[in-house]
């Protein structure tokens, strides 16, 4: 698989909710997830926190608008189309279709994804799930 292919599984198994049984084959043992606001995942944390986003949003509908594979590492410019069906960060479900955007890098090592840099504009997923009030 290639280095771009393997980085997009990835994203896809989230999208399909099989991340749980497919991490070991996805991630590397080391793996480690740099993400927005600082959060510093390592792997069964980020297995725990996207397992934990497939239960609060279904029907997920990933775009990559942009992919660039060079050498060990891929970066994607995303959007994620889902419904906000389970509480998520202390905000019961609304059922809101909402999009989700941002950009990671990921780097490959041996055929596993080692390590992600992630963006996700979080403020903007909140925002879109009325967690700040109306104005």
């Amino acid at each position: 698989m290639s280095t771009l292919d393997t980085a997009l599984a990835l994203s896809l198994a989230i999208q399909n909710g099989e991340l749980l049984a497919r991490a070991d084959e996805l991630l590397a043992e080391d793996f480690h997830y740099s993400g927005a606001a600082g959060m510093q995942l390592d792997k069964a944390g980020y297995v725990g926190f996207m397992h934990a986003l497939s239960q609060s949003f279904s029907d997920q509908q990933m775009t990559f608008h942009a992919t660039v594979a060079e050498g060990d590492k891929a970066a994607v410019a995303w959007t994620n189309d889902m419904t906000h069906t389970a509480e998520y960060q202390g905000v019961p479900a609304t059922g809101k279709r909402i999009t989700a955007q941002g950009n990671w890098v990921r780097l490959i090592v041996e055929g596993k994804v080692a390590r992600e840099w992630d963006t996700t504009d979080i403020f903007g997923l909140m925002q879109q799930l009325g967690a700040f009030g109306q104005h």
